[in-house]
This record gives C-alpha cells, sequence and structure tokens, in this order.
C-alpha cells in the first residue's frame, strides 16, 4: 500500500518536472525570439541611419595643383543645402505675388529660363552651376597660395551665426544648416571670391573709360519727399474719377498740409497723423511717400509738373500741384543728387567686370578642370521645399 503511493507520488513529480521544463524552454524560445527581434530592430535602424546619414556626394572636380600633380575634391549634398536654402528662401519670398500673377508656384512654372525648364529644374541648374564654379575658383586659390585673413574668418564665423539665429527650429535641424556647415561653405565662397577678385584685378579694366560712358544728365537725381492725394480709385475692375465733393475736400486738405508743411521744421513729422503706420492719414486719405527722380523719367505726374518740380530749389516746399490724376504738395531735398550717377557708374564698371571675367574663367580657367555631377544630385534631389522646414 506504501509503494502504491509512493509511486503514485513520484510520478505526480515527474509529470510536474515536465511542466516545468516545458515552461522553461518556452521562456527560453520566447527569451531567443525577443532577442532576434530587438536584433533585427537595431540592424534595419542603423541600416536607416546609414541611409540617411552618410555622405552624399553630388559633384566630383578633378584638376592639377600647383606641383603638377592630379588633385580630387568631392563634393557632398551637406555642403549643398546652404545654397539651396539661399535660393529657395528667395523664391519663396515672393510665392504669393508669383501665384496671383502666373496662377502657379515659381518650382511649378514652365520654361521659366526660356531651355524648357522648370523653376525648380532651373533653379536646381543654377544652384549647380554655382557650386562648380566656386569649387573650381577654391581650388585656383589654393594652387595660388591663397588664404583667409584671421579677420575675414571673425567676419564669416559671425555671419553664419547671423544665419543659424534666422533659421527655424525646424530648418535647424536639417544636416547642411548648421553653423560649422554653414560657415565651411562661407569660407570656401570667401576664398573663391577673392581669388576672382584678383583675375579681375588683373584684367586692366579702365573704370575711367567706362564711366565717362555714363550721362550725367542722363542720371541727374532729384531727390522728393511728397504727400499727395488720388483724384482716381478702382470700382468693378476700372479706374474712375472719385466724386466732385470728394475731390473738393481734398483740394481743401491739401491746401491746409501746404501751409502746415511748409512752416514745419521737419517736412516729414506732425504732418498727417498715421496711426496705423501705413504713411496715409488716418481721415483725409493723404499718403507721404518719397521719390529719386531721374531726369528721364516720364512715370511721375506730368510734363508740366515734373518741370516745375525740377526747378525747384533745395529744402523748398511747392504749392498744392494738380494733375489729372493726383494732387501733390512737394519738397525738393537735393536737385542734383549725384547717388543716381554713381549708382550707374559702379553698375558699368561691374557689368563690365562681369563679362571679362566669365569670358575668362570659360576660356581659360574652367578648362583646366573635369566636372561630373552624381546620380544622388541628378535623381534624388528636387528643389522647392527641400529647406522649408515643411517636409
Amino acid at each position: 500500500m506504501n509503494r502504491a503511493k509512493k509511486i503514485m507520488k513520484n510520478q505526480g513529480l515527474q509529470k510536474e518536472n515536465k511542466k516545468e521544463k516545458k515552461q522553461a524552454e518556452v521562456s527560453r524560445k520566447n527569451k531567443i525570439l525577443v532577442i532576434i527581434g530587438i536584433l533585427v530592430i537595431l540592424v534595419l535602424s542603423l541600416g536607416i541611419c546609414y541611409i540617411q546619414l552618410r555622405p552624399r556626394e553630388i559633384l566630383k572636380v578633378t584638376g592639377i595643383d600647383k606641383t603638377g600633380a592630379a588633385v580630387e575634391n568631392k563634393i557632398y549634398y551637406k555642403e549643398a543645402v546652404y545654397d539651396i536654402y539661399t535660393v529657395e528662401s528667395q523664391y519663396n519670398s515672393y510665392e504669393s505675388l508669383y501665384r496671383q500673377m502666373y496662377k502657379t508656384t515659381y518650382w511649378e512654372a514652365e520654361d521659366v529660363d526660356g531651355d524648357g525648364r522648370t523653376g525648380a529644374q532651373a533653379a536646381k541648374k543654377a544652384v549647380m552651376d554655382n557650386i562648380k564654379q566656386r569649387e573650381i575658383l577654391y581650388l585656383e586659390a589654393l594652387k595660388n597660395d591663397m588664404s583667409l585673413t584671421d579677420e575675414e574668418k571673425k567676419t564669416i564665423a559671425q555671419n553664419a551665426a547671423t544665419a543659424v539665429k534666422n533659421l527655424s527650429d525646424s530648418q535647424k535641424k536639417i544636416a547642411g544648416l548648421d553653423e560649422s556647415t554653414i560657415t565651411q561653405v562661407l569660407e570656401k565662397q570667401a576664398l573663391a571670391e577673392k581669388y576672382k577678385q584678383s583675375v579681375i584685378n588683373g584684367l586692366g579694366i579702365d573704370e575711367a573709360a567706362l564711366k565717362k560712358t555714363v550721362s550725367k544728365k542722363d542720371y541727374r537725381q532729384y531727390t522728393l519727399q511728397y504727400y499727395t492725394f488720388d483724384k482716381t480709385e478702382q470700382k468693378d475692375g476700372k479706374e474712375v474719377n472719385k466724386d466732385a465733393a470728394t475731390l473738393k475736400k481734398a483740394r481743401e486738405d491739401m491746401a491746409a498740409l501746404q501751409k502746415k508743411s511748409a512752416a514745419a521744421k521737419d517736412f516729414t513729422k506732425g504732418i498727417i497723423t498715421d496711426s496705423n503706420s501705413d504713411n496715409k492719414d488716418d481721415k483725409t486719405g493723404i499718403s507721404y511717400s518719397t521719390l529719386d527722380l531721374l531726369e528721364t523719367n516720364k512715370d511721375f505726374a506730368d510734363d508740366a509738373t515734373r518741370k516745375k518740380i525740377k526747378a525747384m530749389k533745395n529744402n523748398t516746399v511747392s504749392g498744392v500741384l494738380e494733375t489729372k490724376d493726383a494732387y501733390y504738395v512737394i519738397k525738393m531735398v537735393n536737385n542734383n543728387d549725384p547717388e543716381a550717377y554713381n549708382n550707374q557708374c559702379e553698375q558699368v564698371v561691374s557689368d563690365e567686370q562681369t563679362s571679362q571675367f566669365n569670358t575668362k574663367y570659360k576660356n581659360e580657367i574652367k578648362t583646366g578642370y573635369t566636372t561630373e555631377v552624381q546620380s544622388y544630385w541628378k535623381g534624388r534631389v528636387k528643389l522647392g521645399a527641400l529647406t522649408s522646414g515643411q517636409e
């Protein structure tokens, strides 16, 4: 009897041991599966990080250094991001205007450059062309033992810091818009520009002769401050004259303003009530503006009124001048301001420098290098929203 009980007890223990062993085996299998799962996720994560963060080559530039040895520079996508940001910011800043005028965004607009490219494609080409030239000029600068001074580097560092400060929080997270990379790009651009200027200085351009081609008469500038009231308005898409009562009241308001402004120490202050800072009187609708009127300008006022304006002496205020479109009260700030003439002289010189440099770059400098745009740039990069912080 006791033996039978003992056998039954042992059999029960054996069943319990088998159950425990089975549970332990399942637990071990589950642990192994969990470990395998973690390893798979880790491998996939590392793979994704590698794909996302690995350097993406977009351009290869090869040439000869000053010793005659071959030199090869590789440019990666990260280095192009600030260039892309600059271009995208420029065009996105007037996107609403572009939509209003052309019913589309600049990026979607077709044949913007006359070569069949969309805005996005044309901008992409411009960015790459700039990167190519920057890299070639940078290599030429190194070949000629040129470098940036400590002061130049300090200025660039300050500019880079300011650039990052002006980025949105989402833009700051974009690889390539960090301060270190932007500094690197700006330093390379500065050295390239330094070499470019050395080339221009050696072209022997006669700046004095170029400035003589600018007409002092045509670019004589009359600097004006003025108040005005428009006699016309838009109604149903058409420009129509305001009613007689409105014009009569405006004429009286302008006469009162003329007396006040002519006696004022400052023509620009305390003449109109402008609570919302839109340069327009809150009640009368009279507005304030400035103008650099050139001798050749035909768009402001009419011939007779412009003749009266040009005859004014400096720091004098006109009476109420009337054209078919508006009333004016004008102050002559400077009837022979050299600003427009000087600006045009600088522009003529700059245009000639650019033209001659481009010719030398195309025929002499660029020919010493080979540029190869890489597949990542060709197939994966599309401008329009890369640095907007929205995607």
